[in-house]
């Protein structure tokens, strides 16, 4: 049996605007092991950064959680009061948030931005807890540490912030690490740097990690499960080898195909036909039924529950009902 670390049950996100409800995270479940990495892929709008934002207690107005659990050391966070939260939000469990260009403070040396998170949540002197961020920039191969600990982040590239948010996420041992498309907006060579160091990192602390992407190659060279989530309902659940090597969704068999071959030559790519509908229009039926080329008559009258089809292999979709 697996040693499970958090656990996130009927999750429902919403958020009030004006006069309608948009459900971005609509009763989502999900687990993760201790030591586990955990993928959660999909389009954007399919709920993914919501799903981790709720995690972290950083849901806001008109945002609310308006039901669900969701359960870390044996305590369900959303019980908590924001005092107690606090002392678990970027110590016990940390996040490593989308767009490093514009994520840290433009005015605030980045040594003393990764230094505030290990002051806020340890007992460090001033003088430990600044030898604790030049380790850490040390860590994630920051050249000249102690030099360019007193830097602005205007004069770091974008892989070097990205590396700066991942120092300051991992500054307290964090049990949980949540990366949010890590490697967005950076090139192919920085997202391989970045990805190893999140790998290498996660090994060298036994963390467990949520990865958050719409990237499969990612998922297949980085993850041991996968969550596919589309319009803020997880659509299939598997392990890794599993979803890559008989995909179940019509849904992820299409982000399948979505991948280029560099063995097969096609005179265009192939994309899933339609758009996500909008978060203020999903419909009461398969969220998906509108775009599949396997829809049947009951898609478009009710919503599949999500069901195992094998052992750890889950699918929301009438074909296995």
């Amino acid at each position: 049996m697996m040693d499970r670390l958090l656990e996130v049950k009927d999750l429902k996100t919403y958020f009030m605007i004006g006069k309608g409800t948009i459900k971005a995270v609509d009763g989502v479940t999900f687990s993760l092991d201790r030591n586990e990495t955990l993928a959660i892929v999909g389009e954007s709008g399919s709920g993914k950064s919501v799903s981790a934002l709720s995690i972290m207690g950083l849901i806001k107005p008109p945002g609310k959680i308006v039901s669900g659990e969701i359960w870390f050391n044996g305590r369900n966070l959303l019980d908590m009061p924001e005092k107690d939260m606090r002392k678990i939000r970027g110590n016990r469990i940390s996040m490593v948030y989308q767009e490093p260009m514009t994520s840290l403070n433009p005015a605030i040396p980045v040594g003393e931005q990764i230094r505030e998170a290990i002051v806020i949540h340890t007992s460090a002197s001033k003088m430990a807890s600044k030898e604790r961020a030049i380790q850490l920039m040390k860590d994630v191969n920051i050249p000249e540490a102690r030099i360019r600990y007193k830097d602005l982040p205007g004069k770091f590239s974008g892989g070097m912030r990205q590396r700066i948010m991942i120092a300051m996420a991992l500054a307290c041992y964090p049990d949980i690490l949540i990366a949010d498309e890590p490697t967005t907006a950076l090139d192919v060579t920085i997202q391989a740097q970045i990805m190893k160091l999140l790998r290498t990192m996660k090994k060298g602390l036994n963390m467990s990690m949520i990865l958050i992407t719409h990237d499969l190659g990612i998922v297949a060279e980085n993850a041991d499960r996968v969550i596919v989530m589309y319009c803020g309902k997880v659509m299939e659940e598997a392990k890794v080898e599993d979803l890559f090597r008989n995909p179940k969704h019509p849904y992820t068999v299409g982000l399948m195909k979505s991948i280029p071959s560099i063995d097969t030559k096609v005179a265009k790519l192939y994309s899933i036909p339609g758009y996500i509908p909008h978060p203020s229009q999903f419909p009461r039926r398969c969220r998906f039924s509108n775009r599949c080329s396997k829809a049947k008559d009951i898609c478009s009258s009710k919503q599949p529950d999500l069901i195992e089809v094998k052992e750890g292999h889950k699918v929301r979709c009438w074909l296995y009902m």
